[in-house]
């Protein structure tokens, strides 16, 4: 048997609790730390040929921060977009939609970019 407090602690608004703003808080501290650190890397490998950017992010230092980089994107992206989504977007089919929608196009962009990642990684661990 549960109280009527205890039905409603920990849920917002939207009844959904509080872990979405917990990671979205916590992945926009990681990124806030990340960003600066990549912005870095971003200058010093701007201009090179591609045999040296290869290297560069095959490296410890930089190809595991890249690849946190945008898994951590995709995850503060994702639900950033879902709240607005779920806030603002009234109509239940086009909430939906709009909901199936960004996460597809959050997660395919991560994807693709995790691939590539890998690919350089691999590529610069058999030079």
């Amino acid at each position: 048997m549960t109280t009527p407090l205890g039905r409603v602690r920990g849920l917002g608004s939207a009844k959904g609790g509080t872990r979405p703003y917990v990671l979205k808080q916590a992945s926009g501290l990681a990124l806030g730390i990340l960003t600066p650190y990549l912005i870095g890397i971003g200058i010093y490998l701007l201009g090179r040929d591609r045999d040296f950017v290869v290297v560069s992010i095959g490296s410890f230092w930089i190809g595991p921060a890249l690849l946190a980089f945008i898994l951590l994107s995709a995850v503060h992206m994702d639900i950033g977009m879902r709240t607005i989504i779920e806030d603002y977007v009234h109509g239940h089919m086009r909430k939906l939609l709009l909901l199936f929608l960004n996460s597809a196009f959050t997660w395919l962009v991560c994807l693709l970019c995790v691939f590539a990642i890998l690919r350089m990684m691999f590529e610069a661990a058999q030079q």
